[in-house]
């Protein structure tokens, strides 16, 4: 039993990044190909990598391509299950990570083409403007400055 939790509790975001690495740029295009099929991602990059990692108790170096998967919350599930079931590594590295913002017009085109017919979430954040207004009964910011101090003479 891993200590790490297979789902997680804490992802916020409207958005989830998944990568993997594949052997070659054409195993890394079929698993694209088929995610895309399955509409379990709305867009994937590829990128050529260098990977130096630990392999049966000797440090080895390999050539790879790194996909960057880009898909809802609801569809992580599903596309972990799809890469590790089709991955031709025997101990793939399939990651997630929460992406808490997205511009408006990309989550809305993630969410008509993967999800259509599902109102867009929002993209969550805080504002970052200062004087933006706080919701209805949020209370102010604690104050962050130190008490003033007299100086010695």
């Amino acid at each position: 039993m891993s200590p790490y939790p297979l789902e997680s509790a804490r992802a916020a975001g409207p958005m989830r990044l998944v990568l993997t690495t594949y052997p070659s740029r054409e195993a890394a295009l079929a698993a694209v190909e088929s995610t895309l099929r399955a509409r379990l991602a709305v867009c994937a990059n590829i990128v050529p990598a260098h990977s130096r990692y630990w392999w049966m108790g000797r440090v080895e170096s390999a050539d790879e391509s790194l996909v960057l998967f880009k898909t809802t919350p609801k569809r992580v599930g599903a596309l972990f299950r799809h890469l590790e079931t089709t991955h031709p590594y025997d101990v793939p590295e399939v990651a997630e990570i929460d992406v808490p913002r997205v511009g408006n017009a990309y989550l809305r085109y993630l969410a008509a083409t993967l999800d259509p017919g599902s109102p867009v979430p929002p993209s969550g954040g805080r504002p970052t403007r200062r004087g933006a207004r706080r919701a209805r009964g949020a209370r102010a910011p604690a104050r962050t400055r130190a008490p003033h101090h007299r100086r010695s003479r």
